[in-house]
């Protein structure tokens, strides 16, 4: 046997085996986790004046899933830019379909500095949300409307489904590999 082929069939080998430890990998089940800023995340309202204050305001993870979101403020004086950290901040949920309402306070407690405002709201329905961002203050009160829409928690079966196409390819891959090695060792 030649080299060439010695070399092409370590090369296919090392392929189906990777393909099969991808597959294997993504057979586990998958969660969506709150990363917060900088990952997964949504913009609603990027550093645009409403009222008194200048408003970055964003959702995580991004696409939100059934379970929590969390709803992360940042306040600032648009004349000064200085950051406004004594306000009163608020998230109101109402679930376009059923009615059912949420409502949380937005604080500095788990926003992981001292400038951010954050609620995590438990989201336990699937759809759209109709969502009021309040903001009370020392320059005066704000209100931003705003559409969140949440989907049902991935299940494994749709994984699975999404995965399959590329297992089968692979089964076949490994199959033609293995009958053509096969006939070539008894020849």
């Amino acid at each position: 046997m030649s080299r060439a082929n010695v070399l092409i069939r370590r090369v296919a080998l090392l392929v189906v085996v990777a393909m099969l430890f991808g597959g294997f990998a993504s057979a586990r089940p998958v969660r969506a986790e709150n990363l917060g800023p900088g990952g997964g995340t949504r913009v609603i309202v990027g550093d645009e004046i409403v009222g008194p204050y200048r408003i970055l305001f964003t959702s995580s993870p991004e696409p939100a899933q059934v379970g929590k979101v969390t709803f992360d403020v940042r306040l600032s004086d648009p004349k000064t830019d200085e950051k406004v950290r004594d306000a009163e901040v608020v998230v109101d949920l109402k679930h376009s379909e059923t009615g059912a309402t949420l409502s949380q306070a937005a604080t500095h407690a788990d926003a992981g500095n001292p400038t951010d405002y954050v609620a995590h709201l438990q989201l336990d329905q699937p759809g759209q949300w109709e969502g009021v961002l309040r903001v009370r203050g020392p320059a005066g009160s704000a209100e931003l409307p705003f559409m969140q829409r949440v989907t049902p928690k991935r299940q494994l079966s749709t994984l699975v489904i999404a995965g399959a196409p590329f297992l089968v390819v692979l089964a076949l891959l490994a199959g033609l590999w293995f009958a053509r090695s096969g006939s070539r060792q008894k020849r």
